[in-house]
């Protein structure tokens, strides 16, 4: 399970302990009124984790494009020189020349 799985699934518990809550009916019991004040604070104070836990998932990838992409413009020819690199090595790969070499290869003792 994913933290967005996760996520979804703490949403739902939160969302039906809250349903429980507002079907309680007020029959004006201190204990009860009491108890009902920390179950909502407690459903506040999960939400807003969640909220939070949702904004920090995003940061590590928006991170790193960020850093890709700066390191990107900062060096646009090797970054151009790996991808050709890249595409030559997929070619040679793909057009079976690199698949006979390896088949003519001796094999390790």
């Amino acid at each position: 399970m994913d933290n967005t799985d996760l996520g979804d699934e703490l949403r739902n518990v939160v969302d039906h302990a809250e349903a429980l809550l507002g079907a309680l009916c007020d029959d004006g019991d201190a204990r009860l009124d009491r108890l009902r004040e920390r179950v909502l604070g407690s459903i506040d104070t999960a939400r807003a984790r969640l909220a939070e836990m949702d904004r920090d998932s995003e940061r590590p990838s928006e991170r790193a494009a960020a850093a890709f992409e700066r390191w990107m413009f900062e060096n646009p020819w090797t970054a151009v020189a790996i991808g050709a690199g890249v595409g030559l090595a997929i070619g040679y790969l793909l057009s079976g020349r690199g698949a006979r070499a390896a088949d003519r290869a001796p094999s390790a003792p």
